[in-house]
């Protein structure tokens, strides 16, 4: 079969379409016109539009972990790129699938030493990524992009896998190439479980005892009343927890729907979630549910999402809690119920231990009649807890139990 003049970012669309890519993540921009045009041409793959980079990551990152396919992130490469970092360092921590794909304007203008003199230049993206990835590629000749592209999934998931970056200049990207189709590479990575991706966490790495001690107990007991009950395989909802803040271990380590963030940053779990709703869609479990649990302090970093969700029609519970510390210092005037309905949203709040579990049940009907995010707030009073560890003062024996 005589080989096919096609743009070399088509080809490597194809390869993405035949690892089972059904969606991208990205931040739009004039350096991904190429991409998205090959997109558009091949068909198939849907793409959310993210208005921050990390996000895009973790909503790759979810959808990974979830799908059993590796998930792709797609920005342009300004100087917002560099905040793809953090998203590749917790999927490489947490052995987590990801193809990264930056768009890079003109490698002449690269070439030239031009860009060296320019105050906007954009970060060294390949330097950066490189601690962070298993490789991180920046392509110089447009007949590279079919094999980089194949070998970036198969790195992403052969081994422990990870995240793998590839850096393409848009002139490379729309130069036609000799491409013959039709030759699909091979796929090593598959899920433990479909429908969840959980890492194995080791002793040394799990969530200290202590880490719960700061969020009110009342609060944890009564998740753990809501959502624990459901243990056995295929039922109950997806859990998006992570190993830090008042939330860890609140709904148990037995659940086989949990999607577990060992090293995801403070806000991980609202992005990851929307990853997490589109794998269930694209394999057509509409019905299932996504709750995220998440801490209030970290909920300011990436609510922005909210947005993308609504827009998109990607509902799930997102339960967080908001601790009134003491004496810390820091007053807490956000009203987040407002908030998310700025995002287009709906949200309720609650302060009386006998009203959660009424609003959780109102939050499940709401996400499945809007189609969208909807938020229980939970406001608690406790000490104030020392970063990462237990409330500041505490004697060592409440800590541990004893």
């Amino acid at each position: 079969m005589a080989a096919q003049r096609v743009p070399a970012i088509q080809a490597a669309v194809q390869i993405m379409k035949d690892e089972g890519v059904d969606i991208a993540f990205g931040c739009p921009g004039a350096a991904l016109l190429p991409l998205y045009a090959a997109m558009e041409e091949v068909g198939g793959i849907e793409h959310l539009s993210v208005p921050h980079e990390e996000g895009a990551a973790h909503m790759a990152d979810g959808y990974a972990r979830t799908s059993g396919n590796a998930g792709v992130a797609a920005v342009a490469a300004g100087p917002g790129a560099a905040r793809l970092i953090t998203g590749l360092y917790a999927a490489r921590q947490d052995a987590v699938p990801l193809v990264c794909i930056t768009g890079r304007e003109g490698s002449g203008r690269r070439a030239s030493g031009a860009l060296r003199q320019e105050a906007g230049r954009p970060p060294d993206l390949i330097r950066l990524a490189g601690p962070v990835t298993k490789r991180a590629e920046r392509i110089e000749d447009p007949a590279r992009i079919p094999g980089a592209f194949r070998e970036a999934f198969r790195i992403a998931r052969e081994g422990r896998p990870g995240p793998v970056l590839i850096d393409v200049p848009a002139d490379l990207a729309a130069a036609e190439i000799g491409y013959e189709a039709g030759l699909v590479p091979a796929s090593g990575f598959r899920s433990s479980q479909a429908g969840t991706v959980r890492p194995p966490v080791a002793a040394d790495e799990a969530a200290p005892a202590g880490g719960q001690v700061g969020a009110a107990r009342w609060v944890l007991d009564e998740i753990k009343a809501i959502f624990g009950a459901a243990t056995g395989a295929g039922t109950g909802p997806y859990l998006v927890t992570s190993s830090t803040g008042p939330y860890a271990g609140a709904v148990g380590e037995s659940r086989r729907h949990r999607v577990h963030g060992r090293t995801g940053p403070p806000g991980w779990e609202l992005p990851a979630a929307v990853g997490v709703r589109k794998a269930l869609d694209s394999r057509g479990e509409r019905t299932s549910e996504v709750i995220a649990v998440i801490d209030g302090r970290g909920f300011a970093f990436m609510a922005e999402e909210l947005a993308v969700a609504a827009q998109y029609g990607v509902p799930f519970v997102l339960i967080m809690l908001t601790q009134n510390h003491r004496d810390d210092g820091f007053d807490d005037f956000t009203d987040r119920v407002k908030l998310v309905e700025a995002y287009g949203c709906a949200g309720r709040d609650v302060v009386d231990p006998a009203e959660l579990r009424s609003a959780v049940e109102w939050a499940r009907k709401e996400a499945v009649s809007t189609r969208r995010p909807v938020l229980v707030e939970v406001r608690a009073e406790c000490a104030v807890p020392a970063p990462g560890g237990p409330p500041l003062g505490s004697p060592r024996g409440s800590v541990l139990g004893i």
